[in-house]
């Protein structure tokens, strides 16, 4: 059974309170704290397909939620797991861990088979599906985690990440199925079952990159992360180096210099030029690096651009059961968003390059929502919140790209952005006209940079092209040109620093040369 349309009911009790408060019928919660009366009728809803990948999942699934009913200690194992966080979010990659023993000696996997009606079943999500994640979601008002689970006494239900629809599919504890529109969040125990984004296979016979790490190995596969970012014994916060009023020094010099001088900042930051000095080598104190990131426009419309895809995180400051208003998809089966930078360089010597890169974010580092929570009733705990605004925010990364010597490459770069849902690219070519500065020559036995911006001599203007990867799939947010020539610091207002921002339709950014560690 390939393919199949299933419609799924609902719990009786969840039904009555998605019937009352979701505006599903034309009844509507008026009071807080009212009991809801049952209702037993059933509930038919968007029916879904199931593919070949979903009925796997739903298979594994079905397995998973029977051993976790009669196993504490495979509770236990999977609580700890993801607790451990091996890639910087509470995902359990299931070849890393499946051959593990309990703490009552039995393996995971074999546990599991006591539920399969045969292991070829098993094997079959084993090998087409290798990327196959246990997902435990950090659930609003501390009603679920990985930290609070209690797993001597909560069973949890087991939910579907589709790769066709953010509606959710879930499992009871009894083996039951319904389906949870994309706009809603639970307020139950849940595991999630979904496909890891922050981790990538390749051929055995292939040797790792310098400084790759090996997650696990099955067979003809080897497990790495996506970037190294995401390994969870090497994750940092990736905040700013510096404060907002506290510059690097010579960053607010270059600003001093040439706030009514012409010339520009970069100049001074990277080759020590002023007016009195017009010569001077490259030093590598100082690295361009992204500093903040935030998403642009409309916030509704900037959030639902990046949640739209199954297996996006959900919004935690603000469940999404907004009444009277369009729904926005949560997606709550996924963890942080991911996004991947690509930095695209063109050189002196013809040879263009691609800088990627990646960094993370939790919802409520981009997002900031006002809203008004409301309860359903006693019968059942859940929640759900009307919004009343949802605005973005600024987001304070360091994430760094490269040193900007003119000397080797052009005077300006092209940054684009992507969220990332999938990890399979593919190559295709990027071309555009670049300038690159000529005023270099050897004085003193070491080569300098003469003269301010271009110097005498003009720039040159060339056509280059460049293979960049894209990943179909990803939500592309577009790309900024940054220029060397470009001012850092744009003005101070009473001794804060202004720097200037790129921006898109879609995403602001902060490039700033910061000073590199130990310099």
């Amino acid at each position: 059974m390939t393919k199949q349309t299933l419609v799924f009911k609902y719990h009786k009790k969840f039904l009555s309170v998605l019937i009352l408060c979701l505006g599903l019928t034309f009844l509507s919660c008026e009071k807080e704290d009212e009991h809801i009366t049952e209702n037993s009728d059933d509930l038919e809803i968007s029916p879904i397909t199931y593919d070949r990948n979903a009925e796997l999942k739903r298979d594994f699934a079905h397995a998973l939620g029977k051993a976790l009913k009669e196993s504490v200690p495979l509770r236990e194992f999977l609580k700890n797991e993801a607790l451990k966080m091996f890639n910087g979010d509470y995902d359990v990659l299931y070849h890393k861990v499946k051959n593990q023993s309990l703490s009552d000696g039995t393996s995971f996997r074999n546990l599991l088979l006591k539920h399969y009606p045969s292991e070829a079943r098993l094997k079959a999500i084993e090998i087409e599906i290798p990327l196959l994640t246990i997902f435990i979601p950090k659930l609003p008002n501390d009603t679920y985690s990985a930290e609070t689970w209690d797993t001597a006494n909560v069973i949890p239900e087991i939910a579907l990440k589709m790769n066709t629809t953010n509606h959710v599919p879930v499992i009871n504890t009894n083996g039951e199925e319904y389906v949870l529109p994309d706009y809603a969040i639970p307020a139950f125990p849940v595991l999630v079952i979904k496909e890891n984004e922050r981790v990538v296979t390749r051929s055995n016979g292939q040797e790792l990159k310098k400084g790759e790490t090996e997650i696990a190995r099955q067979e003809d596969l080897v497990f790495t992360f996506l970037d190294e970012v995401f390994n969870g014994t090497k994750i940092n916060a990736l905040k700013s180096k510096r404060e907002n009023t506290n510059f690097d020094p010579k960053v607010i010099k270059a600003y001093n210099i040439y706030n009514t001088a012409d010339g520009w900042q970069r100049d001074y930051i990277y080759y020590d030029l002023t007016h009195a000095n017009t010569k001077n080598q490259f030093n590598y104190d100082f690295q361009e690096h992204i500093t903040t990131f935030s998403m642009n426009g409309d916030a509704e419309a900037a959030f639902t651009k990046i949640g739209d895809q199954t297996g996006d995180p959900t919004l935690n400051l603000a469940n999404q059961f907004s009444i009277g208003r369009p729904k926005i998809p949560t997606a709550w089966t996924g963890g942080y968003f991911e996004f991947e930078v690509k930095t695209l360089i063109n050189a002196t010597n013809g040879v263009g390059s691609e800088i990627s890169t990646f960094f993370s974010a939790k919802p409520e580092d981009l997002f900031i929502a006002e809203y008004t929570e409301r309860k359903t009733g006693s019968i059942i705990r859940l929640f759900f919140y009307e919004i009343k605004s949802l605005k973005t925010k600024t987001m304070d990364i360091n994430l760094p790209i490269f040193n900007w010597d003119l000397n080797e490459y052009a005077s300006s770069i092209k940054i684009e952005i992507e969220e990332v849902d999938l990890t399979e690219k593919k190559v295709i070519t990027d071309e555009r006209s670049v300038k690159f500065a000529t005023n270099f020559s050897i004085d003193g036995g070491f080569l300098k940079k003469i003269g301010l911006k271009f110097g005498a001599s003009r720039e040159i203007t060339q056509k280059q092209t460049i293979q960049k990867s894209f990943t179909q799939g990803n939500d592309q947010l577009g790309s900024v040109i940054i220029n060397f020539a470009d001012d850092i610091i744009i003005r101070e207002n009473s001794g804060t620093y202004i720097t200037r921002e790129y921006s898109t339709g879609l995403f602001k950014i902060g490039v700033e040369p910061i000073r590199v560690q130990g310099n």
